[in-house]
């Protein structure tokens, strides 16, 4: 009869329970936003309403709000939680004039966005906790560098960012300053 290696025995245990924890953190990593959720993570109330209820039959399972700007209405998809806004409008083909997406944050800051895997030119308008524009970027191009993408910030900080179709903002005299209309109180979102 063979006697066990001790030593053998624990560096074999140590590597499988290592093994172990390496593959459960790459599951948690990756479904880290459902983790939290199960988990009694800090998702705002917000984004568990949101996700709850659809506001307006969204398309790709977007909650839809509409948003005035200027006097041109827009149906906008609300992206509240982090797995909308990483897709934001990169799901969509294309974007009607009358089409947006509202980005909407837990908290106020110099949130900032990209151009990566998206199919169109877009304006993106930061909007304060106020809803006044704070900052503009016109007509973005797609990035298809393969990861070497601009990032945009605005100069002032925001809760909400609209994303809308490339010179939107410039055809109907969007600017620093404007007022924006939109209300997601209606919709048991406090």
């Amino acid at each position: 009869m063979l006697v066990p290696n001790v030593p053998m025995t624990r560096l074999i245990v140590l590597a499988l329970a290592g093994a172990a924890v390496l593959l459960i953190a790459g599951a948690v990593l990756y479904l880290y936003p459902e983790v939290m959720i199960m988990l009694g993570g800090k998702e705002s109330q917000l984004q568990q309403t949101l996700n709850q209820e659809q506001i307006i039959s969204g398309s790709d399972s977007y909650p839809q709000v509409n948003v005035t700007v200027n006097h041109q209405i827009l149906i906008a998809d609300i992206s509240a939680t982090n797995e909308l806004r990483t897709k934001g409008l990169s799901v969509k083909d294309a974007l009607a004039e009358d089409e947006a997406m509202l980005f909407v944050f837990d908290v106020e800051g110099e949130h900032r966005f990209w151009m990566k895997d998206m199919k169109f030119p877009i304006d993106i308008i930061w909007i304060s906790s106020d809803k006044i524009v704070v900052d503009i970027e016109n007509n973005l191009q797609p990035c298809h560098s393969g990861g070497l993408c601009s990032i945009y910030e605005p100069d002032g900080n925001s809760v909400y960012v609209l994303e809308t179709v490339g010179g939107f903002a410039s055809k109907y005299d969007i600017v620093k300053g404007t007022p924006v209309k939109f209300d997601l109180s209606s919709h048991n979102l406090s």
